[in-house]
Formats: structure tokens, sequence, C-alpha cells
């Protein structure tokens, strides 16, 4: 029988995890579906609710925040399933969502990585990608994309493997722009499809990020423009920048004799000064450490 393996990467995301888990395991499927949550080192209370899970989920404790791409590869390496579905611990998915997407899926052998549809808590749709790529996630009608969300997404095992999983260089944020790339680069088709579709509450965009998730961005930025592009096109990247930098650095520098926040935020975009200067674009990772709860 087909299987079909969830990879689910959590860090702190006890608020969230519980529902998701919830909602796949309500899952109306005709194949076998094989759930690993790989939790990445979290501080609060998500092991203990992952536990609650063991008997129906296989949940597996790093050691170390060892990023999303990563930890999405570790995963793999447990896997038991002919398809793997990337699903953020935010989403709530429908009874019928993996099976719409694997029954469309499987007719097809140029599909690189499918998505469903993404909804806000509000139940408006969102639409990933760049602006002028957004109007083709508002189509009714399975469509070929340029960009896949990892927010939720459906990949064979062959696929995955072949290109050698997700880029570790990449710690969070622009894993999905990478993998866009490299699958659009083997010839094989990103397919939007909005007949399934799910809940995706981390969609909804908020003022300030977390210092990590900001730093990240912009390193993720740096590395998906030096590995897709010229030298040339790189170097420009790296000059425009520090337009888009140094008056952030410069606002939030005002703000922060006012305002504590700002403070945290001059030093994260130092450090992107910094990154930017040192083409400080590459990820390094100490021995995995991993333990099967």
């Amino acid at each position: 029988m087909t299987c079909i393996s969830v990879f689910i990467v959590n860090y702190n995301g006890s608020s969230f995890i519980k529902n998701c888990l919830d909602s796949l395991l309500a899952s109306e499927i005709t194949f076998d579906l094989d759930i690993i949550v790989i939790d990445n080192c979290s501080t609060d209370d998500s092991l203990d609710v992952l536990r609650t899970y063991k008997d129906r989920v296989r949940v597996l404790k790093n050691y170390y925040n060892s990023g999303f791409a990563k930890a999405n590869n570790i995963c793999a390496d447990y896997a038991k399933g002919d398809y793997y579905f990337l699903l953020n611990n935010d989403t709530i998915t429908q009874p019928n969502t993996i099976q719409l997407m694997y029954d469309y899926m499987v007719q097809f052998s140029d599909i690189g990585a499918l998505v469903p549809m993404l909804l806000n808590e509000d139940g408006s749709i969102q639409c990933p990608g760049s602006f002028f790529g957004q109007w083709m996630f508002k189509s009714s009608n399975p469509v070929n994309v340029s960009f896949v969300s990892g927010a939720a997404l459906l990949i064979k095992k062959s696929v995955y493997n072949d290109i050698d999983g997700l880029d570790e260089n990449l710690f969070f944020y622009n894993e999905d722009v990478d993998l866009s790339k490299v699958l659009r680069k083997k010839k094989l088709r990103l397919v939007y499809y909005p007949l399934a579709k799910l809940t995706h509450f981390g969609g909804l965009s908020t003022f300030f990020r977390s210092e990590k998730s900001l730093l990240e961005g912009y390193r993720g930025g740096f590395y998906v423009c030096y590995k897709h592009y010229s030298s040339f096109i790189y170097g420009l990247y790296r000059f425009f920048v520090l337009f888009d930098i140094i008056p952030r650095l410069l606002i939030h520098f005002i703000f922060s004799f006012f305002i504590p926040i700002h403070r945290s935020y001059v030093s994260v975009y130092k450090d992107v000064l910094r990154i930017n200067w040192r083409n400080d674009i590459f990820m390094t990772h100490p021995p995995i450490k991993v333990e099967l709860l």
C-alpha cells in the first residue's frame, strides 16, 4: 500500500502542534500516513505535548536547533513513505486535503512539487511568493506556478532524494525559494492545486519578526542569489541590499532611544551588514544528535 510520510518541524510550537496533529489524524485517506515530528530543541512545553501522541506519531527530539531544511532532511532518514508531505506546525488540514493532493499528483510524472490552497484563519486566501506571481494563487483550477510555499508541500521521495533534499545552507526562510528553483532546473512542474485546502496561521504578516528569523532571512536571500545567479547579479544584489538595510538601521537606531525593542533590531541589521561585507552565507552544523521518543 502507498504510504505518505508527513514531516513537521516544531520549534516552540506547543500552541499550534496539537491542532495540527489532530487534524492530520482525522484525515480521510486510502493510504498509510507516516507522521514524523522533529522537535528542534524547543524551550516551551512542546515535548510534553508531543509525548501524548507517541502511539500515533513518531517524535524525534533534536538536541540542537538545526533549522528547517536540515530538520526535514533528518525526517527523510526516518521516513517510510513513497511521498513526502512537508507541513508547517501552524497548520490545520481538512479531512480530504492529503487525499486530494495525492490523487492529483499520482496522475502525472512531471510534477516536482504540489501545494494546496493556503487559507488564513479568517478564511481568506494566502498568496505566497512575489507580488507579480501572487495572482496565480487566486485561481480556482490547478495551475503551474513558478514558486511553491514550504508551508505545505507534497513531493515524491524519488524527487526529494534526487535533489539531495533541502539545502542545509538555509536555516530558516528561503528554503522553498531554493527548492522551487532547483525543481524547475530539473524541468519539473510546480503545481498549485486549489481543490485541496488547509489553514496556515503563520501566513499573516507582522511588523516585528524575531531577530533570528530576520537575520536568517537576509542570509538566505544572499545564499539563494549566490547559488542560482551569476556573480555579477549576486554583486548587484549585495549592493542593493545596502540601500534596504541602511535606512532600516537608522530608523531603528533613532527609535531605540525611546522603545527598547528597537535596540535588538539595530544589532540584527548590523549583523546583516557584516554578513554582506564578509560574504558569510554558508551554514555549519554540529554532528546530528537525535533521539526517537
